[in-house]
């Protein structure tokens, strides 16, 4: 069967004249050029895709830090309250000793959450909603972060993000106690312009 083809084709070829021949010719090849060309436009658009993430990646890790502690409000804090538990004191203690000798000149940068449950009627009148609840565990770490460490309190950003960044389901109770959480971080050094491939951390 494939002998028959080929014989076909070459005689198919054979009856063609001079000049359709050289078109035919000429059409395959702008075909295989167009092809290469195609191949090298996807390629060049994944490397700038790449490009971009970690443009991005890099953004969020100079905005928002890298991570030294992630705080279970569940433990550390009395339920419904920014007031530390005995043992949110302690860690506490250790997170500033760590910050002291680590990273004495650095700025952190404190992230309170919550998960999405609606504040409960009995606390409404003090935290009327998500936000301020975790904008006060926010800054009850950092007020006692700069006790601990002794560091100067302009080095210190609370934020507060409410529900509105889960790092997991809030369908179940698994879920819920994970997002209900504080995020201590160090922000990388100010960055030296006049060496700009040089890295910030």
């Amino acid at each position: 069967m494939d002998q028959f083809v080929f014989s076909l084709q070459s005689s198919l070829v054979r009856s063609w004249t001079p000049t359709r021949l050289l078109i035919f010719l000429l059409v395959a090849l702008v075909g295989c050029s167009a092809g290469g060309e195609v191949e090298k436009l996807r390629e060049e658009n994944e490397q700038l895709r790449q490009k971009l993430e970690a443009a991005r990646e890099e953004a969020t890790s100079l905005q928002r830090g890298e991570t030294i502690e992630v705080l279970s409000t569940d433990v550390y804090f009395k339920s419904g309250s920014a007031e530390l538990t005995s043992t949110g004191v302690d860690e506490l203690k250790a997170v500033a000793q760590r910050i002291q000798e680590e990273f004495p000149d650095r700025t952190i940068r404190i992230e309170g959450y919550t998960d999405s449950q609606p504040i409960g009627e009995r606390l409404e009148t003090k935290y009327p909603s998500n936000w301020e609840l975790s904008a006060a565990r926010a800054t009850t770490v950092v007020r006692h972060l700069i006790s601990e460490s002794g560091l100067d309190p302009t080095q210190f950003i609370a934020v507060s993000y409410g529900a509105t960044d889960p790092v997991a389901s809030n369908e179940t109770a698994r879920g819920r106690r994970r997002n209900r959480r504080v995020r201590i971080a160090v922000l990388p050094s100010p960055r030296d312009y006049s060496r700009p491939f040089e890295t910030a951390w």
